[in-house]
């Protein structure tokens, strides 16, 4: 056995889980958690209608790792993005990210919010680990504000929290009325818009 063998085994296994996980993604947009059956994610991406049980175990820890790849792939775009940015600036760039992200990958945006709600209805157990992906995303706003209010950027008035909350929630309101609408390719539009309507209430005059 060579040493390059191991290496090669991981990466066709990390490459088939990828494929799972595209697979599973576009058939959550598509007809919700009821409708990623296991066995047909496996044969979408290609494999035996076994292997995603063998590699994930349940259904609920597929979704988990759909969510996780979800949170990874979008922080990892805010920090590109980003770049040097900080505080106000870099706020508003995120909020106008974020929808620019539904617009630009939407069937992952439907699949997101498909699990977002089934975790308080139909699959409970899910809960956490979306409470957890929805803290992150609060978290990284909560930061951008604290550098704001640090910078003076900000009224002196401003609740972080809750200025973290409203502006989660506006996005998130903006991203599904889009989805629903059929016209997530306005979004990049209404996120330059929303970026300065939200900011303006809270920046110091």
């Amino acid at each position: 056995m060579t040493t390059t063998e191991p290496d090669t085994r991981k990466a066709r296994r990390e490459a088939s889980d990828r494929r799972m996980l595209r697979a599973a993604t576009a058939l959550i947009s598509k007809g919700g958690i009821a409708g990623a059956k296991l066995a047909q994610i496996g044969v979408d991406a290609g494999y035996s209608p076994n292997l995603p049980v063998q590699r994930f175990g349940t259904k609920l820890a597929l979704l988990e790792a759909v969510l996780d790849g979800i949170e990874e792939r979008f922080l990892r775009h805010v920090e590109a993005r980003v770049g040097t940015r900080r505080g106000a600036e870099a706020l508003a760039e995120r909020i106008r990210l974020q929808l620019e992200a539904v617009r630009d990958m939407p069937e992952s945006a439907v699949a997101l919010y498909h699990l977002i709600i089934e975790s308080t209805g139909s699959m409970p157990d899910l809960r956490p680990r979306v409470a957890r992906l929805q803290r992150a995303y609060h978290d990284n706003l909560r930061l951008y504000l604290e550098q704001a209010a640090l910078a003076g950027e900000l009224a002196p008035e401003t609740d972080i929290d809750r200025a973290a909350r409203v502006i989660s929630g506006a996005i998130g309101g903006m991203s599904m009325q889009a989805i629903v609408e059929d016209r997530t390719r306005a979004l990049g539009d209404d996120a330059e818009a929303l970026a300065s309507h939200l900011l303006a209430p809270i920046l110091a005059r």
